[in-house]
């Protein structure tokens, strides 16, 4: 009887250390990887300069400067809303968290709180920064004014919020458009073709550019400069359009006659051009 009261002890007391064991792992793994706290969330308005930030605007929330959540808004002044909550990922009761507007800080910061529900907090950011323009280029650089000759005018635009940024160029000199519309072709790149009218005078054209974002800033410093030039007239035998014939291209016309002797008119016009 002894003898048994004394093996159902070793037994109690070999499970209570084994349950005191798996208690001691558990708390060390707890302590090493602590279950993750529910991100914080937040719904309400949002503008940029009083106005209501345009769809497609992007809201990002920062703890310590470190990206903890973003959402790209869908209706125009409203973010969060039809369950779609800004998520707020890591944080701790004391952090301090921030907000940019499309890239602009917003006035609003709210402290972390752990085990609160989805919160309201209206934003507003302040922009007053104006779309940077660089790299006024024309491709090619000179055309002749015959209404039918393009060049490709291009400028690299970037601002603080990629959303709504409106680029212009005035054609108005050379008989285009005063406010023609560069559109978007990649990257921060806008572009657009013109000829030159008829009867514009030849010489250089500063063809403004402005560049204006949703909060109403507007860059028009830039110019492309587009050379209207004159017509050279066709040359027989002038093959590189340089406007002359040199003495390469009076030979060609003199072989090209001795392979094939039918046509002594164009080798006489070369000849003639050369002269």
């Amino acid at each position: 009887m002894k003898q048994s009261k004394k093996i159902r002890a070793i037994k109690a007391l070999s499970l209570l250390s084994i349950l005191l064991a798996l208690f001691g792992m558990a708390a060390v793994v707890s302590a090493e990887d602590p279950f993750p706290s529910m991100p914080n969330q937040f719904y309400g308005t949002v503008t940029i300069n009083g106005d209501p930030a345009p769809a497609g605007t992007i809201i990002s929330a920062y703890i310590d400067g470190e990206l903890r959540g973003s959402l790209e808004i869908g209706t125009a002044g409203n973010y969060g809303y039809d369950l779609n909550y800004l998520s707020v990922a890591g944080g701790n009761d004391s952090d301090n968290i921030t907000f940019r507007v499309c890239g602009v800080l917003a006035n609003e910061t709210i402290t972390w709180c752990g085990g609160c529900g989805p919160r309201r907090l209206n934003l507003s950011a302040e922009d007053a920064e104006a779309p940077m323009v660089t790299n006024p280029d024309a491709n090619p650089p000179s055309i002749v004014a015959d209404g039918a000759q393009l060049s490709q005018l291009n400028v690299t635009v970037k601002d603080n919020c990629a959303v709504g940024i409106i680029v212009t160029v005035n054609l108005s000199a050379i008989g285009g458009s005063d406010a023609q519309v560069m559109e978007c072709i990649g990257g921060d790149v806008y572009s657009t073709t013109t000829n030159a009218s008829v009867g514009t005078a030849n010489g250089t054209y500063y063809l403004q550019v402005n560049a204006s974002d949703i909060a109403g800033n507007y860059n028009d410093s830039v110019d492309i400069v587009l050379e209207i030039v004159p017509e050279v007239p066709f040359l027989c035998g002038d093959a590189n359009g340089d406007g002359k014939v040199d003495m390469d291209e009076l030979f060609d016309a003199v072989d090209a006659y001795i392979a094939e002797p039918t046509d002594m008119d164009t080798l006489f016009c070369v000849i003639d051009a050369y002269i």
